[in-house]
């Protein structure tokens, strides 16, 4: 078949393997990153869709090198059956060059994490990371009765972090606080300042600050959300085949987790020999934050955009100080819907007829369930 021969042209630009057969001649999409064939839930929620709805389509982990993003993209395009991609770290800013526009979101947050290809072949960017976090705060999720927070009109917010998640987070949220200000607070105080700017020239409020001010800031907010990589579960590699750990550490407090090289995981042992020289800062880290989450009023939600493991530390405090928590999963799901029914699927379930708000929640409900 001629679509097996493009496949075979795709499967040479990716890592991991693809089971050409059970692809045929159905539409395809999926999620483009390092690594998603290793971690990903999106294949999962995606697939269960396809079936629930009967769309001949199906959804591929694609892990890609950085010199082989450009070529993958080029090779999607050119699939009659391609519909789009989902974009994950760490290429959510790296795709922006090979695409030929980006919508307004996309365009002020600075990242991609949803392409689609339009009918005049042309590759377009989207980000939403924001929107679907937004949502996970305000709706409630399948057989629950009340939404992480009524409203957020008002509030001050506490963000952790200033990356690339970060970025989506706190321009929606500034869309949604009203009078309400937004504090980040980044180990690179630098890249606060930057996003900060960014915001206030919007006219909305935003205000920069380093990690030091965690203290300050933890106990005066109605919202702390950690989108820092402290409590991901998992190796972070990191260049010249150095590696760390993070999940141990709160986001509430600094850490300096040791760096090992290469060598140690070879060794299989590199997580006896990492524990053991990260457990004096391990304690700090967990201490401080322990004390902190304590003078925080229990009013106070804590969110955290890791949903690996499904309890980091900076949740697990908060839940023994009395707060109302919440992970990442409800994020990825949001987001997974509002790109499914509003951005890659769009035209096919306007062309089934299927267009409309029961079909979004029938999609809402079973990504939920399929998680």
């Amino acid at each position: 078949m001629e679509s097996i021969s493009e496949i075979t042209a795709i499967r040479k630009l990716i890592a991991n393997r693809l089971d050409e057969l059970a692809i045929g001649d159905k539409s395809i999409t999926g999620i483009i990153g390092d690594a998603p064939s290793h971690y990903s839930r999106s294949p999962t929620l995606w697939n269960a869709v396809f079936d629930r709805l009967c769309m001949d389509a199906i959804y591929l982990a694609l892990d890609v090198d950085d010199a082989q993003v450009g070529a993958l993209l080029d090779a999607l395009r050119r699939y009659d059956r391609f519909m789009g991609v989902n974009v994950t770290v760490p290429y959510k800013v790296r795709v922006i060059e090979f695409l030929d526009a980006l919508d307004t979101d996309a365009t002020r947050i600075g990242a991609v994490n949803t392409v689609v290809k339009h009918g005049d072949g042309k590759l377009v960017g989207y980000n939403t990371d924001g929107a679907g976090f937004i949502d996970s705060l305000r709706l409630a999720a399948p057989g629950e009765r009340q939404p992480f927070i009524d409203t957020l009109d008002g509030m001050d917010v506490l963000l952790l972090g200033a990356g690339g998640s970060a970025r989506a987070v706190a321009f929606h949220l500034s869309d949604h606080i009203g009078k309400g200000q937004l504090i980040i607070a980044n180990r690179t105080r630098a890249h606060a300042d930057d996003l900060a700017a960014e915001i206030c020239r919007l006219g909305r409020q935003a205000l920069a600050t380093d990690e030091s001010a965690i203290p300050f800031w933890a106990p005066r907010v109605g919202l702390v959300v950690n989108s820092t990589t402290k409590g991901q579960g998992g190796v972070r590699k990191l260049s010249g085949g150095r590696m760390t750990m993070l999940t141990p550490y709160s986001a509430l407090a600094p850490a300096d987790p040791p760096v090992l090289a290469d060598a140690a995981e070879a060794a299989a042992n590199f997580e006896t020999q990492w524990h053991e020289r990260a457990q004096a800062d391990i304690a700090a880290n967990n201490q401080a934050a322990l004390a902190l989450a304590q003078s925080i009023p229990q009013a106070t939600r804590f969110y955290d955009l890791i949903y690996h493991p499904p309890e980091t530390v900076f949740l697990r405090q908060g839940q023994s100080t009395g707060h109302r928590t919440m992970n990442g999963r409800s994020m990825i799901v949001r987001q997974a819907v509002l790109t499914f029914c509003e951005r890659i699927c769009l035209t096919r379930l306007s062309e089934m007829g299927k267009n409309n708000k029961q079909t979004f929640q029938e999609v809402t409900e079973v990504m939920f369930g399929a998680w």
